[in-house]
């Protein structure tokens, strides 16, 4: 992909909710491959309430980490990892570690005010977090939302895509539908 100009100061962020098992992996993985494929620039963080054993103990980040450094990062020839104290200052503030990026797709920090799109299938629960939280911007679902919202069906990743464009201002880079979102 040619080096196209990168949006100028901090990316937007939009967070993806949903309760465990309603698809948003999925989701994120196809929306990053649309927006991807539009020569848009994507990153994604997620965040996890479980503790990881990210590092393998014996390793050379493991152990300068353990002899006392705050922050460790490895660069190989395909990938970049830091290992260390979680950051202050959440979403945000792991974002600014990213490369310059146009978006940055977020899983999980249900507490942070991000503007958010709710992952919902009614097999895995009967209730919409859109419907306690104005902070939702759209509904990916396979029933009707409690309250007018943009709504996509999960395989309407293409349509989600142009909403997400459109409402952050993001470059048209490369191919584009047109199609308006359904409320």
């Amino acid at each position: 992909m040619k080096d196209a100009p990168v949006r100028r100061g901090a990316p937007p962020l939009v967070a993806f909710s949903g309760p465990s098992g309603a698809g948003k992996t999925t989701i994120l993985v196809a929306l990053l491959r649309e927006l991807s494929g539009r020569g848009l620039r994507v990153a994604a963080i997620k965040h996890s309430g479980h503790p990881h054993g990210f590092d393998v103990p014996g390793k050379d980040s493991d152990l300068l980490l353990r002899a006392g450094a705050l922050g460790v990062a490895v660069q190989g020839p395909a990938q970049l990892a830091v290992f260390g104290a979680p950051r202050r200052g959440g979403a945000r503030a792991l974002a600014r570690l990213l490369p310059p990026v146009d978006l940055v797709l977020v899983e999980g920090w249900k507490e942070e005010r991000l503007p958010r799109v709710e992952v919902h299938r009614g097999a895995v629960s009967r209730e919409f977090a859109c419907a306690r939280s104005r902070r939702f911007i759209a509904v990916v679902t396979d029933e009707p939302p409690p309250r007018p919202i943009p709504t996509f069906a999960a395989g309407d990743v293409g349509g989600l895509a142009d909403f997400l464009q459109e409402r952050f201002g993001l470059p048209a880079r490369g191919k584009r539908r047109r199609r308006p979102p359904s409320t």
